[in-house]
């Protein structure tokens, strides 16, 4: 229990953002208590080298991976999206696949560049330092390539290509398009008291070995090693209570178990729960000071909701099918195809665009384990086992993910007529992809099967008829901003209204390009760390 302390700050969400946070501002000297509505996972909850058909009912079991029920949650007039909101000490941290991208500078200048959206308040140049104090502490892997789009870190040495990725990789050159070693955190060699991969191929499903970068392994202990960090795992944070002033003084939380509900009390509270909890937790704490929510006089929480639209390709490679089969599984993708489409440009074609934004692939992080090609083969029998095995050895996949452009429309709200099995009120997703997302999302569909059809293939398989997303990407609902008319916070993730609440997560930004917004999110929760401390130091905060 925690007792009536009254803490330093006041952490809510395990994840990356929250486990970065309450590290940092442990080891800065404050008292950090950090709020988890999960519960610690144990080893036996994972099934970290199963095969499909040894799970229970060949699926995975609860609790594996502690999502939220979906019944605690509503999509209303909403496309084919899907957000992942897992319970659990570590967040999505724990079954990540670990990719970690800087954002280019561009990406900061959407309006300015590009026209669309608005501008971040602040600068690749001015994010630059804690990426590369994030890289050095979780350990990524990778190749410096000079790319403007995709700036170079701070790596440890990369994943090789595999025979796979290498004759891709040959045909992709030929479009004109760079296939690249991946940027991921999961270590190469030891590091930090972590072993490296041992390349079972199992990045998504948990790392037994801790080799991939997660809350549990690396942040959580060096916080308690502070004697300045409590964790309180198992409490549901239910609404953000504020003084009379209007200022937070402390969050109420329901125990998961017994439904006991308790007060934490902080001068500080930081809310790390992800885009539509974040959202979600400011929208319930209504207050006569605050009564269309927390930090929300402007109506912007909840809005600007976004995430990448994505699009799936698999085919098998003629120079590989029916070779003798071989242990492919690695540290799932290996390789990395940047945005390529610039300045209005298709690589391929050379033409003009007629879309803001950009995609990027993602290859192989798909298990070898499972056949997806045998709902698309026919016949049946031995002949149709020896089509599947015959087949395998050449498998080879691409994630396609986009950007998707950030509209008030598309937004988070609660619905307070219906409540959660702890009393509050669920969020309702209300999202559709616009024509520019569309259009994007045909053309990233669409040239992932040239690259691969250059690479001689058969069986090309895309699934997706239709756009879709978010594949756990999802950001914007508290943004930042340079102005309050359009945004909730600042550029240190501080809310306008509320000068001791900060929101440091997804939700935080302005807009989102193509890349995967973890690295960034950690980068920002340093960034924010370091400003909450100099801001008590000054007596500001």
């Amino acid at each position: 229990m925690a007792g009536r302390e009254i803490y330093d700050v006041c952490v809510i969400g395990s994840g990356p953002a929250g486990g970065v946070l309450s590290k940092e501002l442990a080891e800065a000297g404050a008292k950090v208590i950090l709020i988890e509505a999960g519960r610690l996972m144990r080893p036996e909850d994972f099934y970290y080298h199963a095969w499909p058909y040894e799970l229970p009912k060949r699926e995975k079991p609860t609790p594996y991976y502690p999502r939220e029920v979906t019944e605690a949650i509503r999509y209303d007039d909403s496309d084919s999206i899907g957000v992942d909101r897992i319970r659990a000490v570590g967040g999505r941290s724990i079954h990540w696949n670990a990719v970690c991208l800087r954002f280019a500078e561009r990406d900061f200048r959407e309006r300015g560049l590009a026209g669309v959206e608005e501008d971040w308040p602040l600068s690749y140049a001015e994010l630059a330092p804690d990426y590369a104090y994030v890289e050095k502490m979780i350990g990524v892997t990778g190749s410096r390539e000079g790319l403007d789009i995709v700036p170079d870190g701070e790596y440890l040495p990369p994943l090789k290509f595999r025979c796979s990725e290498e004759i891709v990789a040959r045909a992709s050159a030929r479009l004109g398009i760079r296939m690249i070693p991946v940027r991921k955190a999961v270590l190469t060699e030891p590091y930090d008291g972590r072993p490296p991969c041992h390349f079972c191929g199992h990045c998504m499903e948990g790392c037994d070995v801790g080799a991939i970068f997660t809350v549990p392994n690396s942040m959580i202990p060096k916080a308690e090693k502070t004697g300045n960090f409590t964790l309180l795992a198992n409490r549901v944070a239910r609404e953000i209570l504020v003084d009379r002033e209007g200022r937070a003084r402390g969050v109420s939380v329901v125990h998961s178990g017994t439904k006991e509900e308790e007060e934490i009390r902080a001068r500080i509270i930081a809310v790390c729960c992800a885009s539509i909890e974040s959202a979600r937790l400011l929208l319930n704490s209504r207050s006569p000071q605050h009564p269309n929510g927390l930090a929300n006089s402007n109506d912007v929480v909840g809005r600007y909701l976004t995430g990448h639209v994505t699009a799936g390709v698999t085919a098998y490679l003629e120079d590989l099918v029916g070779t003798p089969p071989i242990n492919n599984d690695g540290a799932t993708d290996h390789a990395y195809i940047p945005r390529f489409n610039l300045d209005g440009k298709s690589a391929a074609a050379g033409k003009l665009g007629d879309f803001a934004g950009g995609y990027h692939y993602q290859v192989q992080f798909a298990s070898f384990m499972y056949p997806y090609h045998a709902s698309h083969l026919r016949g049946f029998g031995k002949t149709f086992k020896e089509q599947v095995r015959f087949l395998q050895p050449g498998f080879f996949q691409m994630g396609g993910f986009g950007k998707v452009l950030g509209r008030a429309e598309n937004r988070v709200t609660v619905d307070r007529s219906r409540l959660d099995a702890f009393g509050i009120p669920i969020p309702v997703i209300h999202f559709r992809f616009g024509e520019n997302d569309k259009t994007l999302w045909k053309e990233m569909r669409d040239k992932a099967r040239e690259i691969l059809e250059n690479a001689r293939s058969r069986l090309v398989v895309s699934t997706d008829a239709e756009p879709s997303g978010f594949a756990s990407h999802e950001t914007g609902t508290v943004r930042m901003g340079m102005d309050p008319r359009t945004s909730v916070l600042n550029s240190y993730c501080q809310a306008r209204e509320v000068k001791n609440l900060f929101v440091v997560d997804g939700s935080t930004f302005t807009t989102f390009p193509e890349k995967n917004p973890t690295l960034t999110i950690m980068a920002l929760a340093v960034r924010a760390a370091r400003y909450i401390v100099s801001q008590r130091r000054s007596g500001d905060l």
